[in-house]
């Protein structure tokens, strides 16, 4: 037995010593393979390292290192906290993690991992300097220059220090002192191109042009292989408005390496924003010389794309699938041909290339996205989110896929989950503009009026002329009623093409607030003068009219309006509505008879013309209004809700029922029927079966972003008897709107049931103070009727 324990520790020990010499080896490999820049093999390498010991420093270093080299931030971030959680006295890991968190904004990280460098090496020049950095970006200038004099006291040649005091000067506006130091620097180290770069920005900050157009030539003639100094040379020209100088320089580098196709790729890039004719014409001689070169073709498209020239695009895109059969860039092309089928309606073609693609590649991401657009236009809506869902397992960062999948769930009535994908796209890209809008509209619609004006600030440094962010941001200030900042804003607008109408309405909107309805009047006239459609300037107009008590200039300019611009159906639908206000019912159904001869699809139009007969009594003229516009195509979903409207007002609540159920038989999603149907069920059916099937339906509002369906499931369980439960919604619904009078109606119910008399008078007599002030408190009489029983 003593021989077999032996055995087996000496096999234990043979076999740690093979796993040993397999890291050295693997490690060995992997950084003969990194300094001979074969980094692809490398990672192999140390990935193998990793797979037989993942506490491995070294390999986790390196991988960052490779990282680092692709560009790949990410990755690079990930291993090398895995570096520092192993190893914290790995100066050189920490040092790379506080650069990167200088960059991404993380102050508070970057100074903790200087700190550890310092606890582990006082006085390290490079954590100093990092840590100097810190203080610039807050703004504490003179605990900055301290650290920096310091570095530079004992190490006059280091390049951090002689950055971090020129950063200093820099933000100090002293540009001498800054151009002094770098100078300085220099005379040591005259050719070092960091410090020669760090001149550049002095020069650049100053907005001394022509010795910034000095820096370039120098670092050009010093680098000549380093193509990005003439590039940026150019760039400068271009800004400058020194085209012929920019054209030039471009040339040169095209005269210099006439092998190369990047130059060339550039040179398209500036023509096409200059001359697209030039862009054309360089395009095609550079086809001549590169024919199967498929970033050639993408740009020619691109710039027939510019010109709506969508036939030669699509040849030129078909090319590309031609020349590069099974390639990346001929499935690239292949989607670019169903975006355009797409643009074009022919949803059946786009469809076909989109199969055609996944089929070849998988995981292609652009060719799901198109897919997601198709099954979303045709109504597939859980094809969409089934489709996204696998998307986001292989691109979690993708913030178009996490706006597709927002939209779906809108189109599928479950505006939380949209809103919660809309603020993931967000946390990724904050510049996605399709993500901005609709959390912009939610926070709008909840007052956050702070953080929506964060969101959109935030978005607009990145892109200041985005039309509808600037037309939110507008209505923000209006609704703080900063005249002022909502004056500069419709002035940024009335700069964008195309923006002058809706800026001159944004003035009429300030003026109007500001109680100037007859200077409003004439800014929103003007701006419907330039845009016909712009319906709520239209609708400001009439508002001012009223302000005014100048209804019939309203109604006569309306009649002018109508007249001129015969394709607007908001005119004579805004008409009716002034009418059926001032209870000119007959008069209203005749203007909305004649819109739906015009517009037979025009559901707001149906909608008018049958609440104006439930108005009226007529009930059954207004179902037979809501037949019409479901056979002629209108919105059959709001169609369904008019209708089930028109049948609770009848008091036919069982086909209110029905309809509410086959609306959610056709959409489960459809909260608002489910919260009608809910509403119905415990007013009308309350039988003891029905009040369980309102809390089944109703359960899924339990955790509800909106009061009022959270508020349906709390009354749901109250009707069944759990009081308890119903306590703890209804808290949770007054804490979303506490001036609300129904909702203290209902918790007021819950603590009497309870036993809880003297909480329940107190919120009956809030309800009631609330309600006095409001017109929509039905319960009114039930809530003083409870007071006085209980009193």
């Amino acid at each position: 037995m003593k021989n077999l324990v032996i055995i087996f520790l000496l096999a234990l020990a043979l076999g740690c010593s093979k796993t040993e010499d397999k890291i050295k080896n693997y490690l060995e490999s992997g950084k003969s393979l990194f300094e001979q820049g074969n980094y692809g093999k490398a990672k192999i390498e140390f990935k193998n390292v990793l797979q037989l010991d993942n506490k491995q420093t070294a390999a986790y270093y390196h991988l960052a290192l490779i990282d680092e080299k692709n560009k790949n931030w990410q990755g690079m971030y990930a291993n090398l906290n895995q570096v520092v959680q192993l190893d914290p006295k790995n100066n050189d890991a920490q040092l790379k993690l506080a650069r990167l968190n200088l960059l991404s904004g993380q102050l508070q990280n970057t100074l903790k991992q200087t700190e550890v460098v310092l606890a582990n090496m006082p006085g390290n020049a490079d954590a100093l300097t990092l840590k100097g950095a810190v203080l610039v970006k807050q703004n504490n200038l003179d605990a900055a220059m301290v650290i920096a004099e310091q570095v530079l006291k004992d190490h006059p040649d280091h390049n951090d220090g002689i950055s971090l005091k020129t950063a200093i000067y820099i933000a100090k506006n002293d540009f001498a002192n800054a151009l002094a130091t770098v100078e300085k620097g220099l005379q040591l180290k005259p050719n070092d191109v960091d410090l020669l770069e760090v001149k550049l920005q002095v020069h650049s900050q100053s907005k001394n042009s022509a010795a910034l157009e000095q820096d370039y030539l120098s670092l050009i003639q010093l680098f000549p292989e380093n193509l990005k100094y003439s590039y940026a040379l150019a760039k400068h020209y271009a800004e400058n408005n020194q085209d012929p100088k920019a054209l030039s320089t471009l040339q040169a580098i095209i005269d210099a390496h006439p092998d190369k196709l990047q130059p060339k790729l550039v040179l398209v890039d500036y023509q096409m924003q200059k001359s697209p004719i030039d862009a054309e014409k360089s395009l095609n001689d550079f086809l001549v010389q590169f024919p199967d070169e498929a970033d050639l073709y993408f740009r020619l498209a691109g710039l027939y794309l510019q010109q709506n020239k969508i036939s030669d695009a699509k040849n030129t895109l078909t090319k590309i699938v031609e020349k590069k059969p099974d390639t990346k860039e001929s499935r690239g092309a292949m989607v670019m041909l169903a975006k355009l089928a797409m643009q074009e309606n022919d949803l059946d073609t786009a469809q076909n290339i989109i199969k055609e693609v996944l089929a070849k590649d998988k995981k292609n991401l652009e060719a799901h996205l198109v897919n997601a657009r198709l099954t979303l236009q045709s109504g597939q809506y859980d094809d969409t989110i089934a489709d996204l869902r696998g998307v986001l397992r292989d691109y979690a960062n993708s913030d178009d896929a996490l706006v597709l999948l927002g939209q779906a769930y809108l189109k599928k009535n479950s505006p939380e989950l949209a809103d919660e994908h809309f603020r993931k796209a967000l946390a990724i890209n904050p510049a996605n503009f399709d993500a901005i809008m609709p959390v912009v509209t939610n926070m709008l619609k909840n007052q956050d009026l702070a953080r929506a004006e964060e969101v959109l600030q935030k978005a607009l440094k990145i892109k200041p002329d985005h039309s509808a962010a600037l037309q939110a941001l507008a209505q923000i200030k209006l609704s703080q009623k900063d005249w002022m900042g909502a004056q500069k804003v419709a002035e940024a607008i009335g700069a964008l093409p195309y923006g002058k109408s809706f800026s001159m309405f944004l003035s009429g909107k300030i003026a109007e607030q500001r109680g100037l309805c007859k200077e409003a009047v004439g800014q929103f006239k003007e701006a419907l003068a330039i845009s016909p459609e712009l319906a709520d300037a239209l609708r400001s107009l009439a508002t001012c009219y009223d302000t005014l008590k100048q209804n019939d200039s309203m109604y006569s300019y309306l009649d002018s309006f109508i007249k001129a611009n015969p394709n607007n159906n908001f005119a004579p639908y805004l008409k009716s509505q002034l009418l059926t206000n001032n209870k000119r019912y007959d008069e209203a159904l005749v203007v909305l008879t004649k819109a739906l001869e015009k517009w037979p699809k025009a559901s707001e139009l149906y909608e008018s013309a049958a609440n104006l007969y439930g108005e009226k009594k007529n009930y059954e003229k207004a179902l037979a209004i809501v037949d019409q516009g479901l056979a002629n195509g209108a919105d059959p979903i709001r169609m369904s809700f008019i209708q089930a409207s028109l049948y609770e007002q009848s008091g036919a609540f069982d086909k209110a029922l029905a309809t509410y159920e086959a609306i959610l038989n056709k959409n489960q999603n459809m909260d608002l029927a489910a919260n009608n149907l809910v509403s119905l069920l415990l007013d009308h059916f309350d039988s003891k079966e029905n009040v369980e099937r309102a809390v089944s339906i109703a359960k899924r509002f339990e955790q509800s972003s909106q009061p009022y369906f959270q508020d349906s499931y709390g009354w749901a369980l109250f009707k069944s008897g759990r009081n308890a439960e119903a306590l703890q919604v209804f808290k949770s619904v007054l804490a979303k709107a506490p001036k609300v009078p129904v909702f203290k109606y209902h918790i007021a119910q819950t603590y009497q049931a309870s036993g809880n008399k003297a909480e329940a008078i107190k919120e009956l007599e809030e309800a009631l103070a609330i309600g006095a002030k409001s017109d929509d408190f039905a319960e009114k009489a039930a809530a003083e009727q409870l007071l006085k029983t209980l009193k």
